[in-house]
């Protein structure tokens, strides 16, 4: 792993300045270095999200023109598919309902750890001349670990509002009932949301309705030894 431009700060921090470096022997100060560069890599895996740093490096190898807006809307919307296929968030991530539609700072400051490793943040104006934080990626390839099921959501993201115009994608997430349903500056509750999509997806799988009529018979007889009980009835529910 690179080192990101924040080290430079990091270093700073911890005593490695022009006044060191002119009255230290070289060696001294390779040690600070090396010192200070294992401190950091430390540090770095302890605040940083892995998931959601795979995340963010694949929206950004995968799409073009992303600035941080973008980037947040988007895994917003990845949020809202996670839910709606598989009845689970993609991340732990909050967000507040904020100016033009859902906000992250947790995205926000994860990106900017990550610039200078696999990716680049840099400063530009977009073509409609706004000032904007635009996600490149700084190296070939990139290792990621996400799941096959988060990999398609992500896909589906990408391939429906990779190439939407910024006002459209904010407009659409402003719409969402998630937005709608908190007040501005509030954290967006997903809560209800699973729960309501969960029901659905049960409701239309038909491997789950089967095993629930099973179930509930089987409790009523009170036959067999899988269903004797309220929690053992639960339990193989949940487990379907």
């Amino acid at each position: 792993m690179g080192m990101p431009r924040n080290l430079f700060r990091w270093w700073s921090g911890w005593g490695l300045n022009t006044f060191t470096t002119l009255t230290q022997p070289l060696y001294v100060i390779h040690t600070y270095i090396l010192l200070e560069t294992v401190i950091y890599m430390i540090h770095f895996e302890e605040i940083v999200n892995k998931k959601l740093r795979d995340i963010i490096v694949y929206f950004t190898f995968k799409t073009k023109y992303l600035t941080l807006i973008r980037l947040i809307k988007l895994i917003y919307i990845a949020e809202i598919y996670s839910i709606e296929k598989f009845g689970r968030r993609l991340t732990e991530v909050n967000f507040l309902n904020y100016h033009y539609g859902p906000w992250s700072s947790e995205i926000d400051s994860t990106g900017e750890i990550l610039s200078g490793d696999d990716i680049l943040i840099e400063f530009d104006r977009t073509p409609q001349g706004y000032d904007a934080s635009f996600f490149k990626p700084n190296v070939d390839k990139t290792a990621i670990n996400l799941s096959e099921e988060d990999i398609s959501i992500i896909d589906n993201v990408i391939k429906e509002w990779g190439l939407k115009k910024t006002g459209n994608i904010i407009r659409f997430v402003k719409s969402t009932p998630l937005y709608k349903n908190s007040g501005f500056g509030e954290l967006i509750n997903f809560d209800e949301y699973i729960e309501e999509c969960r029901s659905v997806l049960v409701e239309s799988d038909d491997k789950i309705l089967s095993g629930v009529h099973e179930a509930i018979e089987e409790y009523k007889k009170g036959i067999g030894k899988t269903f004797e009980t309220k929690d053992k009835l639960l339990k193989h529910l949940q487990s379907l």
